[in-house]
């Protein structure tokens, strides 16, 4: 049996806000477009200015199944995604995906990432805590090794909270997985992914017991997102964008 979160121990920004109903039998989902952001360090001192752009692409069985299955299999995922199977068995749950749409993210063209997106209100989630219409949630991993710690992570993180908050021109026509707030519920034992979401602007609502495991529920606003940019942008550099989507 999986215990139900009390109410009254939610913070008061959730107080009467009625839970989305679980998620239906059917979701019917448009044909996603891969985008792009375009993160620019001005130059500084001896530093020359760099870009770097992070692409998103709608994941595909046959031509990502088997890049997907190596990081599903690799020591820092399996304890968190626990789907360290077969080839097949990774190809089957991609192909058997339906309310969340699955992306393999690259930094100038080099795969790293895979994220999934979705509508809350789509997703068993949505009877654990007082969810809102307007949610959105993701799940993320990032696969090869030398990427983590490389700042990659973060500028993955931020391009698909500005995706899913609407700041990028894709987003525009109101994508499905477009929202006003996104919601992330990593295992209550993963104290990195926790940093990376604080980082990030998300804070914690509180615990909640899922089928498969404890999560700590955190979220992110519009203007937790700015705020954050605007920190991290004079943190990092004297000045990163996203050209085009992004005004800090």
């Amino acid at each position: 049996m999986t215990a139900q979160p009390n109410p009254r121990s939610w913070p008061a920004e959730h107080a009467g806000v009625t839970a989305v109903g679980s998620r239906p039998e059917t979701v019917d989902r448009p044909t996603p477009r891969a985008w792009s952001a375009i993160f620019r360090r001005e130059a500084t001192g001896d530093a020359p200015l760099t870009t770097t752009r992070i692409e998103a692409e709608p994941a595909d069985v046959d031509r990502h199944g088997e890049l997907i299955h190596d990081w599903m299999n690799r020591a820092h995922v399996v304890p968190w995604w626990e789907l360290d199977k077969p080839l097949d068995e990774i190809r089957a749950y991609l192909a058997g995906l339906t309310h969340l749409q699955p992306w393999v993210v690259s930094a100038d063209g080099t795969p790293f990432g895979y994220v999934e997106t979705y509508r809350v209100a789509d997703d068993p989630l949505a009877g654990h805590y007082p969810a809102r219409p307007t949610d959105v949630g993701w799940h993320l991993l990032v696969g090869p090794e030398r990427f983590l710690g490389s700042g990659m992570p973060r500028l993955l993180g931020w391009a698909f909270l500005a995706y899913q908050l609407g700041f990028l021109t894709t987003t525009a026509g109101g994508h499905p997985h477009h929202g006003d707030r996104v919601v992330c519920e990593p295992d209550a034992r993963n104290s990195r992914m926790h940093a990376f979401c604080r980082r990030l602007g998300f804070h914690a609502i509180g615990e909640v017991d899922l089928p498969d495991k404890r999560a700590l529920l955190m979220v992110c606003h519009r203007l937790d997102f700015m705020a954050r940019w605007t920190d991290d942008r004079h943190t990092i550099s004297d000045q990163i964008r996203v050209q085009g989507a992004i005004t800090p």
